[in-house]
């Protein structure tokens, strides 16, 4: 979530037994995935109604300004993770899922992958995931609100910590993300 990271660290330290839950999900949600495969990639009414159906080609994609799956589905092996190297995908090895037919079968498929290449990616993030406080004490530098509206008493005992507040310059910003409520 959003709210749970903070400069320098993040808001609390992860509930006792959290990763042995997140790994065994992960191992339930590739038996799942492999499921939906046998169910559904190869079911012939599937493939007859998806099959060369939507296809947007590379042309198109490009002129439409789509990302994400739209794009890989349709040829073009591009992924911003990969590309820009932002936040730590580096660190990870995953492949960039992409077919080359741009209809709704392909776009099925690269979901379908992708899907797998998180499960990857969150279990080398477990496996990766050091000890340690939660927080770093250094960021004790910043200038704190004095009287935040988290010391009041009804937020006393809910586990919520401010994060520091400090002056930024005005100025704009733009980000570009890999995020799953693409076009």
């Amino acid at each position: 979530m959003h709210n749970f990271f903070r400069i320098g660290g993040v808001a609390t330290d992860l509930p006792y037994g959290w990763i042995d839950k997140c790994s065994d999900f992960c191992d339930y949600f590739l038996t799942s995935i492999a499921e939906y495969q046998k169910l559904i990639t190869r079911n012939p009414i599937f493939l007859e109604r998806v099959e060369g159906v939507g296809v947007v080609d590379v042309k198109e994609v490009i002129n439409w300004g789509l990302s994400g799956p739209m794009l890989r589905a349709s040829g073009i092996q591009w992924d911003l993770r990969k590309v820009d190297n932002y936040e730590c995908y580096e660190e990870f090895h995953w492949e960039v899922q992409w077919q080359k037919e741009g209809d709704s079968l392909a776009r099925y498929l690269v979901r379908i992958g992708e899907m797998i290449e998180s499960i990857k990616i969150i279990q080398q993030a477990l496996e990766g995931l050091p000890g340690g406080p939660y927080e770093n004490l250094e960021i004790r530098c910043f200038d704190r609100e004095k009287e935040p509206e988290w010391n009041e008493f009804e937020y006393r005992f809910i586990s919520k910590k401010s994060s520091p507040s400090f002056e930024l310059p005005k100025q704009e910003l733009y980000v570009r993300i890999e995020a799953p409520k693409e076009n």
